[in-house]
């Protein structure tokens, strides 16, 4: 009859290769909760660009002295997403009679968590992008409000 080995040192060593795998799936999953916030935030802010955009007028703009695209980034609720947001406006049709639809698009980058961590690349990010579009309800020909006035795209 053999005698049993020592078995101390194996839950540990079970652990140790484990530990890295198990590591990877939870910051994946905390990236990809990161990122969906992201791009809800970037709906958002392409919406509420576009309603300000297609009836040309933003009270909140005006009395801060904003166009709407830069008021509507300084309302992002993610400070990584805000550093990087760009909102643009264009006319498909390239006319911005009433009823001319307007595209509005909010694109963005958001950094990887994963970057963050010792020994990772830390320019890892992806690029984000949201497009509405809506139609014009009165055209976009305030100077204050776009700057520059909506182009054909």
């Amino acid at each position: 009859m053999q005698s049993m080995r020592s078995e101390q040192g194996q839950t540990l060593v079970e652990f140790a290769l484990v530990l890295p795998i198990l590591l990877l799936l939870v910051i994946g999953i905390f990236d990809f909760g990161s990122a969906f916030n992201a791009k809800n935030d970037l709906n958002f802010l392409a919406n509420t660009a576009a309603r300000y955009a297609e009836v040309n007028s933003c009270t909140p703009c005006t009395s801060s002295g904003q166009t709407i695209a830069a008021y509507v980034k300084s309302t992002a609720d993610n400070g990584q997403l805000a550093s990087s947001v760009a909102i643009t406006f264009c006319l498909p049709n390239g006319t911005s009679n009433v009823g001319d639809p307007l595209q509005v698009t909010a694109s963005g980058t958001q950094p990887w968590l994963g970057t963050k961590l010792p020994g990772l690349p830390s320019t890892a990010s992806i690029s984000l992008t949201s497009t509405v579009t809506v139609r014009i309800l009165q055209s976009p020909t305030d100077p204050t409000l776009f700057s520059p006035l909506p182009q054909p795209c």
